[in-house]
This record gives C-alpha cells, sequence and structure tokens, in this order.
C-alpha cells in the first residue's frame, strides 16, 4: 500500500506542468521566433531573467505570445538537485509588423 500510495505521488510530480501564456496583441498566425531555458538557483529566489522581444523577433516582426513552462523534465531537475537547481522553458511567438 505505501508503495502504491509513493508512486501515484511521484507520477502526480512528475506529469504535472504549468503554463503561463502573456497575450501582447490581438495577432493571429504567429510563428515562433525564440525558444530556450533559463536556470535558477535555490529555486529561483529573487532572481529573474528577461528577453529582448524586439531581438528575439526581429526586424518587421512583433512579439505576439509569450509562454513560461514548467514541464516534467523542469520539475524532475528540480527533483534530483532538491530545488537548488531549478529550469523554466520559454517560448516567443512573433507576427508580422502592421503599419
Amino acid at each position: 500500500m505505501k508503495k502504491t500510495f509513493s508512486l501515484i505521488v511521484l507520477v502526480s510530480l512528475i506529469s504535472s506542468c504549468a503554463t503561463q501564456t502573456n497575450l501582447l496583441n490581438d495577432s493571429y498566425g504567429s510563428s515562433l521566433g525564440e525558444s530556450g531555458s533559463h536556470g535558477f538557483w535555490i529555486a529561483g529566489i529573487a532572481q529573474t531573467e528577461t528577453v529582448n522581444l524586439d531581438t528575439a523577433c526581429g526586424e518587421g516582426y512583433v512579439a505576439s505570445k509569450t509562454e513560461t513552462v514548467f514541464s516534467a523534465k523542469n520539475i524532475l531537475i528540480t527533483m534530483l538537485t532538491l530545488g537548488i537547481y531549478t529550469q523554466r522553458d520559454y517560448k516567443v511567438y512573433c507576427s508580422k509588423e502592421v503599419d
């Protein structure tokens, strides 16, 4: 019974993920401009990372949406390092600039 409960808790932790999406304009037909990951120490307490949206999209394009993902892979890394190192993935979506 203990093994089953432990397995259920482990699977729940690993399979849960969180995605935060920010819509910057009403543009449809966005394409992926830049993606990557940021690493934080000590669970990211008082730490931030910034992505320049102008350089992420390039000339003639504007950022239309950003996503920050805390995936199962990131959760596993956090668990293995006991919260000392935390990683988050990000994506920037771009659309053509309208005059």
